[in-house]
């Protein structure tokens, strides 16, 4: 209703008084014990609001130091849901270690649902990278050998399915600029698999790390463009070539869990390839993923298997025994579920093949 100017409303000023606002009152009645260490950790593993406002603090800031996500989580929990007072979380006394297994439980919570089952469709992936002030030194303080030579193991990686062996690193350790001797490369490829850059799953067989990938993308991007495999879903890069799903007609790829949560979100089971439309059904690939582990390549037999444009050794029938061999346990998020047996009674199609080929990065990965 309008009210002209000579027809005043009939407005009166409310009655109730309104005192002005104390912040320091209202801190002064809450409670500044500081919460035990083990409340915090229990709290950590069963997912809740704090953990939904620590995922919003990483699409913010997608790379967090350990340190800075305990706090925030702390001073989430212990403020709104414990109804502290904004420093009492600040007097909890923690070990290094006990940060450490704060931020494990942490990440574990937010990567499953109320900290038990896996879920579904996820639309996040998150990967711990250490950030104490010796490994950090450790890694960045790479000679100009372990540098040329940690770069032409990224090549021969992102050129093939994400893997490389030892006896090929072994052979390119003799002549610049990656020259090195044998024991300094052992040392070499155990302080990245330490520092999680690479993963060596046994004595010759080096695969690449979801923290290379989360690091070292822009640089990727901008040296490599012709080598890299990039998913057509999420546009990131595909470390993992054995974990993907391909078109059988026009061979473009994309991550196994970018393929099998398309397939949720449209409530059905095949999906129709952004470029030439083709149809790949997620039975498909699954069986395909089984096939190339079981041969190891990173393409179904049937297609033409691209080789690699890097210098590649002769094959070492017996690894070397001073290999020293580090085992990285890595959750990764894009291999499908348990291991299937390889069909049977399915043989290869005249055709076109819609297979698929695997990712292990995410993630984040």
């Amino acid at each position: 209703m309008d009210l002209s100017d000579d027809e005043p409303g009939n407005l009166t000023d409310d009655p109730t008084p309104h005192d002005d606002f104390d912040l320091h009152s209202v801190l002064a009645n809450l409670s500044t014990e500081a919460p035990s260490f083990e409340k915090f950790l229990k709290a950590s593993t069963k997912f809740h609001d704090s953990h939904r406002y620590l995922i919003n603090q990483f699409l913010l800031e997608p790379t967090m130091m350990r340190k800075k996500m305990n706090l925030l989580f702390a001073k989430h929990i212990s403020t709104v849901a414990w109804g502290l007072h904004p420093e009492a979380f600040m007097r909890t006394q923690i070990t290094p270690e006990q940060s450490g297994e704060l931020s494990r439980s942490l990440v574990k919570t937010m990567n499953t649902t109320d900290g038990a089952v896996k879920k579904d469709f996820r639309p996040w992936r998150f990967v711990i990278s250490t950030d104490e002030k010796s490994p950090t030194d450790e890694a960045s303080s790479l000679t100009k050998s372990e540098r040329a030579l940690f770069l032409a193991i990224l090549e021969e990686m992102m050129c093939e399915d994400g893997t490389c062996k030892m006896s090929w690193i072994h052979s390119i350790i003799q002549k610049e600029p990656h020259k090195i001797t044998g024991p300094k490369c052992d040392e070499f490829m155990t302080r990245m698999a330490r520092q999680k850059y690479i993963t060596l799953f046994d004595s010759d067989i080096v695969e690449i790390a979801p923290r290379t990938i989360v690091e070292l993308e822009p640089w990727l991007r901008a040296t490599m463009p012709g080598s890299l495999k990039i998913c057509e879903f999420c546009r990131r890069i595909i470390s993992r070539p054995i974990y993907t799903a391909e078109c059988g007609k026009c061979h473009s790829l994309s991550h196994f869990n970018c393929f099998k949560n398309a397939t949720i979100l449209s409530k059905q089971d095949r999906m129709e390839c952004s470029k030439c439309n083709e149809t790949l059904t997620l039975d498909e690939v699954n069986d395909q993923i089984v096939i190339k582990r079981t041969s190891g390549v990173a393409r179904v037999p049937i297609l033409n298997f691209r080789q690699s444009t890097s210098t590649r050794a002769a094959s070492v029938d017996s690894p070397d025994d001073d290999d020293v061999v580090a085992k990285i346990e890595v959750d990764s998020d894009d291999e499908p579920g348990p291991s299937r047996k390889a069909p049977k009674a399915k043989k290869p199609q005249a055709r076109p093949s819609k297979r698929a080929i695997i990712s292990s990065d995410s993630d984040s990965n």
